[in-house]
């Protein structure tokens, strides 16, 4: 089996996947990783044996460059356009695309798989982003949710209406070039009925939401048998260990006897 591994983002989008590339292999498929042109993500796939497909400006640049919320639509279209550029021949001969990062860059590697016709699918390694009566979305830079609202449900219609006026132009003008027709709804079209939710299940539970099939797969992490620093080992050995009493609350588990009894509350 050819697969596929896509994303545009920062180091926390493309670890996991250098882990995912890893057990891929070691189950004897072929992998190839699209990324952003960053020497770090080039360093990090090859220190396992992983070529990086190139993808768009470097991940690097682009958020420490300071953008204005009002270029949002035009970087988009670019991010878009360069899935569509990198991902159409890196993508020759493979079985299945699984794609992650930035909504834009996800939206246009899934656009590549239909146009070919390939099997793909969409992970999150955070469910932030995964509509939910439980949590609220985040909001976009320039974009606020009216302070007023205050229901997660109508926040999530407020997020969608967001992403498709900030990205739903430039997808579907980059899916007409190919000959595809126009997305309705971009989030929609990226998370898919049945996401992957690459997460550690006790520490970030998923409650569920009406129609989305969410896929736990456990969080994907590189073993790493390097010992630590002496100083987080000795911090990591000093005091005595407190033992957690869990239990759920009205939406999600609630830990005493820890830290987490000292964040607010969201329900």
């Amino acid at each position: 089996m050819r697969v596929l591994l896509s994303t545009y983002g920062s180091r926390g989008d493309v670890e996991p996947l250098v882990a995912l590339a890893v057990r891929l292999r070691e189950m004897a498929a072929e992998v190839r990783v699209c990324a952003p042109p960053d020497q770090e993500f080039a360093r990090r796939l090859a220190g396992v044996g992983v070529s990086l497909v190139p993808v768009g400006v470097s991940a690097r640049a682009l958020t420490t460059g300071a953008p204005p919320p009002s270029s949002l639509p035009r970087r988009a279209a670019e991010l878009i356009a360069g899935q569509l550029d990198a991902v159409v021949p890196a993508v020759e001969g493979c079985d299945v695309v699984v794609t992650t990062g930035a909504m834009p860059a996800a939206a246009g590697a899934l656009s590549v798989a239909e146009k070919l016709g390939i099997a793909s699918g969409s992970v999150t390694f955070q469910q932030l982003t995964l509509p939910s009566p439980y949590h609220s979305p985040p909001a976009y830079p320039g974009r606020p949710f009216p302070p007023e609202v205050t229901d997660n449900n109508v926040l999530w219609d407020l997020d969608a209406q967001s992403i498709n006026a900030l990205f739903g132009a430039a997808l579907n003008t980059n899916r007409a070039s190919i000959g595809l027709p126009p997305v309705d709804d971009v989030r929609d079209y990226v998370v898919g009925d049945r996401p992957w939710l690459a997460t550690d299940r006790v520490l970030d539970p998923w409650h569920g939401t009406p129609g989305l099939d969410v896929v736990r797969t456990g969080a994907w992490i590189l073993p790493d048998a390097r010992p630590l620093p002496a100083d987080p080992t000795a911090f990591l050995h000093s005091g005595t260990p407190r033992k957690n009493r869990c239990r759920r609350g009205a939406s999600r588990p609630y830990c005493s006897g820890s830290w987490m009894t000292s964040l607010p509350r969201r329900d």
